[in-house]
């Protein structure tokens, strides 16, 4: 069940029974409020289910790049003929188009063809060329309260309340963040009791500490996330600052991953 945003969904719910869709929306806002779920909820009332769906077309890269070729593939697709009433395309993550492949979607945009709906996703639309956004029509996207984050924890996933209450908290308004700490709370409890050891900590145990932990990458990545999430939600903003741009270098495989967190203990 899709919570939050319903003036959105009432919106397309209306759309679609006056059959008065425009070409291209772009759906914008935090991560984890719903803007894929809807997406796909608006294409299956239009073509019916994904799986196997010949009449949908998706782009969904997390981090990769999304490339020239993926929008020729696109093109292709949305200039066949529908079995239905229209070919949709959802483009998640519509950020990491790369510059050749944006050229190759505003083209799309400026022509696109009579029986076509395509839905560009992303939290970062400011990375997009501002020729790609004026051809869309903006949805905004704003963060789920966190009452219904908590209702949904724990009526839905049965969570405790306790532990609803605190990643409900934490969440800023994203559902999907919520969720995450909610499936892993131990082990983001465990995360965020080592950096209140560690600044307590000597050097010495805090370059103990870098070493061991970032021999594993995608934990040291983990960590470093669930730290952001505790430190965002304190006061004071100078520590979720310098987590924030420890992530940033994490992020980045040609850096030493290991000499960032030293250098971002040292300075606790």
């Amino acid at each position: 069940m899709f919570i939050g945003n319903q003036q959105i969904q009432q919106y397309f719910d209306n759309l679609i029974k006056s059959e008065n869709l425009s070409h291209a929306y772009l759906f914008y806002g935090p991560q984890g409020v719903g803007k894929k779920l809807l997406a796909f909820k608006i294409s299956e009332l239009i073509t019916g289910p994904a799986a196997g769906n010949p009449d949908l077309k998706v782009i969904d890269k997390e981090k990769d790049e999304i490339h020239i070729a993926d929008i020729r593939e696109l093109k292709n697709f949305i200039h066949l003929t529908p079995f239905g009433k229209y070919k949709i395309a959802i483009i998640n993550n519509v950020h990491n188009l790369g510059h050749d492949a944006s050229n190759a979607l505003l083209k799309i945009l400026e022509e696109p063809p009579g029986k076509s709906i395509l839905f560009l996703i992303s939290h970062l639309p400011k990375m997009l060329f501002p020729t790609v956004i004026s051809r869309c029509q903006p949805v905004r996207f704003k963060p789920i309260k966190e009452q219904e984050i908590f209702n949904r924890l724990t009526e839905a996933w049965k969570v405790k309340k306790d532990v609803a209450e605190t990643c409900s908290k934490l969440s800023n308004g994203s559902l999907g963040l919520a969720m995450e700490l909610a499936d892993n709370f131990a082990g983001f409890q465990k995360n965020i009791s080592l950096l209140n050891k560690l600044v307590k900590a000597d050097f010495k145990e805090r370059f103990d500490a870098a070493k061991k932990i970032s021999a594993s990458p995608e934990d040291l990545r983990k960590m470093a996330g669930d730290w952001f999430v505790w430190s965002s939600s304190l006061a004071g903003k100078k520590l979720a600052k310098e987590i924030l741009h420890l992530n940033g270098i994490l992020s980045k495989p040609q850096f030493n991953h290991r000499l960032a967190l030293e250098n971002f203990l040292v300075r606790l």
